[in-house]
């Protein structure tokens, strides 16, 4: 049987290890949405510039958002 040392250290290494993954995702979360921001805003400029509809502005979103995560790995420079 574990004494309740062992266990507190055991819980304070589960704890450790959630809030690890809830920063990665967060971080992960707000890149994600930083790139559509950029991407959806830059095309609505240039939507609203030749008179598109603004609707085409998505699709600018997506498209960044498509190329960033392709590029995106685990030693990225941003």
């Amino acid at each position: 049987m574990m004494n309740r040392t062992a266990k507190i250290y055991r819980n304070e290494n589960m704890l450790d290890f959630l809030k690890d993954i809830l920063k990665i995702a967060f971080e992960t979360i707000i890149k994600i949405g930083a790139f559509f921001a950029v991407g959806t805003g830059g095309t609505a400029l240039v939507c609203w510039y030749y008179g598109m509809p603004l609707g085409f502005s998505i699709l600018g979103g997506i498209l960044v958002l498509g190329v960033a995560l392709a590029i995106m790995s685990d030693n990225s420079w941003w």
